[in-house]
């Protein structure tokens, strides 16, 4: 297998000049650049540039992913809208890395010895992703105590150690939060452990709540706003504003819940017991549909029988034009209308008859291995 690495970066406040273009073209020719994104995949080689420098010069979001197990998800920040200090909590290691350059805040989030689908080329995840970015400058933390669950999952903490900061709304997990957790195979037993006692109240930012804070901005205020946009500086706008109407709400999602901290060990041990009760619930209903079946099957077979008791011999006949088919499809209907004349002998006492008849048939065409190899796999040996 060859060393597949997909790169894709994205661009979202600012578009790339021209001569950002050619310097990315100077570093891969065959890359896929366009104004807003670079994309590229290796099977042998590497990029020729370092994903944290690129961030720092030209992008805003960054996947990366390698089948040699490994996922990247990359994120910048500006500074002015996000306080590096919300991530402190939730760093670890390895799993979230914070890193600030000059204006901005790169967070890092990465995950490997991950179970990695062939057909996954990694295409599609950045689309999924992306959102993030936006909930993050909105205030929403939740992608970080995802994160910091990750590194719990990884073993980047002890048992003793305290539960990160919990945001509300984890029993509420939108598409990007979903794709997350995905992305990175985050344990769905260890994310509903976390939920539990979430506060589920539904999103303050309602169309009244966003139109009462408009319209009480001051006019300069809304003229500067407006001056940005039609300058082309208004793509964080939109989490800018509702981030500050939230603030204004005080909105629970701005801060961490309240509630005293797990420990970690007590996280790891409810998981493990909600995917124990899981497991056996699960079982419980496979038990039960698998005897729904026996019990159908056992019916349809019982009526079954009642109606070949009544053609009996019309069945042997059957049975033998089936076989002088030579074919073998009609060499497996032969066999399952044998199978049904045993279970009706049974049932009816005349077994002796019926195995004196299979072992004449298995004489008459002895010399068809393919049939008399499907007879013997269903055990119907005649005489013995």
């Amino acid at each position: 297998m060859s060393e597949y690495q997909y790169y894709e970066f994205q661009a979202v406040d600012r578009p790339l000049s021209a001569e950002d273009q050619a310097a990315l073209r100077a570093i891969s020719t065959r890359a896929r650049i366009t104004p807003l994104s670079f994309t590229n995949h290796y099977d042998w080689g590497d990029l020729k540039a370092s994903p944290v420098d690129m961030m720092e010069r030209w992008f805003d979001l960054h996947v990366y992913m390698a089948n040699w197990y490994t996922r990247i998800f990359m994120l910048r920040l500006p500074r002015r809208l996000f306080d590096p200090k919300a991530v402190r909590p939730y760093a670890s290691g390895w799993t979230l890395e914070v890193e600030g350059k000059g204006g901005n805040v790169i967070l890092a989030f990465q995950a490997d010895e991950l179970d990695i689908d062939a057909e996954d080329d990694g295409s599609g995840w950045m689309a999924a992703l992306a959102p993030l970015r936006a909930q993050l400058l909105e205030g929403d933390l939740r992608c970080l105590y995802l994160a910091w669950l990750l590194a719990v999952q990884q073993g980047e903490f002890e048992d003793e150690d305290d539960e990160a900061p919990r945001p509300p709304g984890l029993s509420q997990l939108d598409g990007a939060l979903r794709a997350f957790i995905e992305y990175f195979q985050l344990d769905e037993d260890l994310v509903a452990t976390a939920a539990e006692g979430d506060d589920p109240a539904a999103d303050p930012l309602t169309d009244e709540a966003l139109t009462a804070f408009v319209r009480g901005l001051p006019a300069t205020e809304k003229d500067a706003l407006l001056l940005r946009l039609v300058r082309g500086e208004g793509a964080t706008l939109p989490s800018e504003l509702r981030r500050r109407c939230r603030e204004t709400l005080q909105d629970p999602r701005r801060s961490a819940s309240t509630a005293k901290p797990r420990r970690v060990g007590d996280l790891r041990a409810a998981a493990e017991a909600r995917a124990q009760e899981r497991e056996r619930l699960a079982a419980e209903r496979a038990a039960a549909e698998q005897a729904r079946r026996e019990r159908a099957e056992a019916e349809a077979r019982a009526r079954r029988l009642e109606d070949l008791a009544k053609r009996v011999e019309a069945a042997w006949l059957e049975v033998e034009d089936l076989i002088d088919a030579k074919r073998a499809f009609e060499y497996e209907q032969a066999v399952g209308l044998l199978l049904d004349l045993k279970a009706l002998a049974e049932r009816d006492g005349w077994e002796a008859d019926f195995r004196s008849r299979l072992a004449h048939l298995r004489a008459r065409h002895a010399r068809k291995g393919s049939l008399i190899g499907r007879l013997d796999r269903a055990g119907l040996h005649g005489r013995g």
